[in-house]
């Protein structure tokens, strides 16, 4: 990238340039994938060691009077801990009005607060919330409070207060509210719980007769004081909604008491986690990107706009069968431009939407190659691409797919798998757009005979292509069995590669043959242990979506080498599995050694843990499945990470660091022989830590293992540059489809 477009004055101005489709497209990515957002704002506030805000969901008088499970409201501040968000006794939170029995605790707070402030900074107000719960503490319920004389009750807040001398004023707004609350008809006594069940807005009106509580005081109150899903309006949380695309201009231009378009669209319990976590951003933290490296910026609307609006240089891709992303990334990297992608799977789009702010969500289509004119579609956007590159679904040609769908029907062939003629989409666009040049990735399968015959689906593709030069310029291609530990990738995977250049720009008959001949990378740091040099040592059980730390200690090169760890102070996706069977904990912790298999274990030992092994793992001399159960060796590669994980990690079972890697007897914990987490599997994969995964758990492992490791994508793209970057002229200055200097506007 080079040069750009200077940035708006305001987000409002910046979100107005946005497209309907773009707007739209983001607030969906942004609303389905809500716990994420909550979980990184959360961990970048404890990241930033800033003290907590007050309000916890989770610790509501009528939440608790109602007796919920932690699990169910649990305090995200807790739930981002690596323990895996069990609760505790103690929320960390830190709010004196932690176990509040009574609505009118918070209301006198506000009543003893500070005057005029937002919604948002009223989760900042600490002293009043301190002194309510000691003079609580001290002088018992609100009925013996308000029974006190006007000298005594000051005295009391003056002892109460943390910071001496409180105002008449202040004394005053509190004995009003002790009398509005004893005369009013809505509870008995002095108290607010058990509040008649009205009308939201009775309670606005009811709050707001008393001196000191605003109308967005009392909509703030009714969420955090009497756990009701509202959705205060807020000048500071309106404008952060706004930057994340969860408000239009329209929207936000209008001044309501709060805001029910949200609340219609979030669940119950998200609205007032949500909400806390976006005052907090907002006010410790500003209502857009914070920072370079803010942890939030993906999210953000108003950072996709500005990398959108920038120009950006090289050659153009398009990325079919595009997963979550990886050979894009890498192609980034080695100074290319990704205009248009397309996958069938909703979540690995989602993910490539949200990790590609720079290509607008229209251009990175959810859908099936099979259903719509590819040409047609890429030509929209980028009439003469550059580069076509892809891997079409590897399901039907990988062995272990193979060996589980011929288990089920002994008459199954991969030549009649729909999916193996996926490619068949791949070459029809080639044949069209006559891009430069071509990649495209795939399992090894690709190059082995199918069944009894003589015929391998890498011949038919070749051949698929080499048609194309009868209809005009063809293209070189060349492939080759490629072993990404070769490339400088910690993980032993072998991938066909295949190459072609299109006729007019080779320059010689072994073009190709010499590229692929030249990808291999030296380099010695290639195994697990410099793979997650970095990371966070969990134990089973611990982690999850996000993660308020990162590791300690020295970063090997292959992390600095590809700047995998910059970008991001959390850590994400991170999550070890709690492994809930006794036998495989058993065989975790005391039957596998570090290189074992399932058949070992069966055949190579002296049987003292093969009754654990419950497969068929098949004879001493044809083993069957043998890695089924593999323990990983730190000083090696990994094996190849597949999209299997989602199922169990059962065959990825990572030593005890203090026991295997760096030997520390007082440190050595047995919990931490587990499966890999899908952090751990990305990175040797070679994904940065800033690739967040959108979805489910197992769909995390999904989309890693189906993924192309983004250091060969860029090793690809180095190696291509010479060709692809002569003479281009295809260029898209600004991929949102507008003039770069034009400013749209819906409104």
């Amino acid at each position: 990238m080079s040069g750009s477009v200077p940035s708006c004055r305001s987000p409002s101005e910046l979100v107005r340039t946005a497209s309907d489709v773009e707007r739209n497209l983001h607030r969906q990515l942004v609303l389905e994938n809500i716990e994420f957002l909550i979980d990184t704002l959360t961990a970048e506030h404890i990241r930033g060691q800033r003290f907590p805000p007050v309000g916890c969901p989770r610790s509501t008088p009528e939440n608790l009077a109602r007796n919920r499970s932690k699990s169910e409201s649990s305090c995200r501040y807790e739930a981002i801990e690596r323990d895996g968000g069990e609760a505790d006794d103690e929320c960390p939170c830190n709010d004196p009005l932690i176990d509040s029995d009574d609505p009118l605790d918070a209301v006198s707070a506000v009543v003893l607060g500070s005057d005029t402030i937002p919604p948002s900074e009223r989760f900042f107000d600490r002293i009043p919330r301190k002194t309510v719960s000691n003079i609580r503490d001290e002088h018992g319920t609100w009925e013996d409070i308000e029974a006190l004389a006007r000298d005594d009750l000051e005295e009391a807040l003056q002892i109460a207060s943390p910071r001496k001398g409180i105002s008449d004023e202040r004394v005053d707004r509190l004995e009003t509210l002790l009398e509005t609350v004893r005369e009013t008809h809505y509870t008995e006594g002095v108290t607010l719980r058990g509040f008649s069940r009205v009308q939201y807005t009775n309670y606005v009106k009811f709050l707001q007769t008393v001196p000191g509580i605003e109308e967005g005081d009392a909509w703030w109150l009714l969420q955090t004081a009497f756990d009701k899903p509202v959705w205060p309006a807020d000048p500071l949380v309106d404008e952060l909604l706004l930057t994340l695309g969860l408000l239009s201009p329209r929207e936000y231009a209008g001044s309501p008491d709060r805001r029910t378009d949200l609340e219609d669209e979030l669940i119950d319990r998200q609205i007032p986690v949500l909400y806390r976590a976006l005052a907090t951003h907002a006010v410790s933290s500003g209502t857009d990107a914070c920072s370079e490296n803010c942890e939030i910026r993906k999210f953000l609307l108003t950072h996709r706009l500005r990398e959108q609006r920038k120009e950006h240089e090289g050659p153009s891709v398009v990325d079919l069968f595009a997963g979550a992303g990886g050979l894009s990334h890498g192609l980034s990297q080695a100074g290319y431009r990704i205009d248009w992608a397309i996958d069938v799977e909703p979540d690995a789009v989602a993910t490539y939407r949200l990790n590609h702010p720079e290509i607008p969500h229209k251009n990175v289509v959810c859908g099936d190659v099979r259903e719509i004119d590819l040409p047609a579609e890429i030509r929209k956007v980028v009439p003469e691409p550059d580069l076509i590159v892809g891997g079409p679904p590897c399901q039907s040609l990988s062995q272990a797919g193979f060996r589980s769908r011929r288990a089920k029907d002994e008459n199954y062939s991969v030549l009649d798998d729909e999916r193996t003629s996926l490619y068949t989409r791949y070459v029809e666009a080639v044949s069209e757009l006559r891009p430069k040049a071509i990649i495209m990735e795939n399992v090894e399968g690709m190059v082995n005979k199918v069944g009894n015959t003589d015929i391998r689906v890498i011949d038919l593709i070749i051949e698929d292509l080499n048609s194309i030069g009868e209809q005009g310029e063809g293209y070189q291609v060349e492939f080759c069995l490629q072993d990404m530990t070769e490339l400088g990738i910690p993980q032993e995977r072998e991938r066909v590669l295949l190459v072609g250049i299109r006729d007019d720009l080779v320059e010689n008959d072994d073009e190709v043959e010499d590229l692929l001949n030249g990808l291999s990378r030296t380099g010695s740091e290639r195994s697990i242990l410099h793979g997650l040099s970095g990371l966070p040592r969990l134990r089973r059980g611990e982690g999850g979506r996000v993660l308020a730390e990162m590791g300690r200690g020295n970063r090997s090169h292959y992390v600095k080498e590809h700047a995998l760890q910059e970008g991001t102070d959390i850590c994400f996706n991170h999550q070890a599995r709690e492994h809930p069977m006794d036998k495989d904990r058993i065989l975790f912790e005391e039957g596998l050694d570090p290189g074992d298999t399932g058949w070992d274990i069966k055949f190579d030992s002296d049987g003292e843990y093969a009754q654990y092994i419950e497969y068929d793992v098949g004879t001493a001399e044809n083993p069957r499945f043998r890695d089924k159960y593999r323990k990983l060796v730190w000083s090696e590669p990994s094996p190849t990470i597949v999209a299997h994980l989602a199922k169990d990690a059962n065959g990825f079972v990572l030593p005890d660091y203090y026991e295997q890697a760096r030997p520390d007897p007082d440190r050595a914990d047995p919990k931490r022989n587990r499966g890999i987490t899908p952090r751990e599997a990305a990175r040797l994969q070679s994904f940065p830590d800033d690739y967040i995964f959108l979805g489910s758990f197992t769909s995390w492992f999904r989309q890693i293992g189906n993924a192309v490791p983004p250091v060969a994508g860029k090793v690809l793209g180095e190696e291509l540059s010479p060709v692809v970057m002569s003479e281009s002229e295809s260029t898209i200055q600004n991929t949102g489809g507008l003039p770069v200097k034009e400013v749209a506007s819906d409104d």
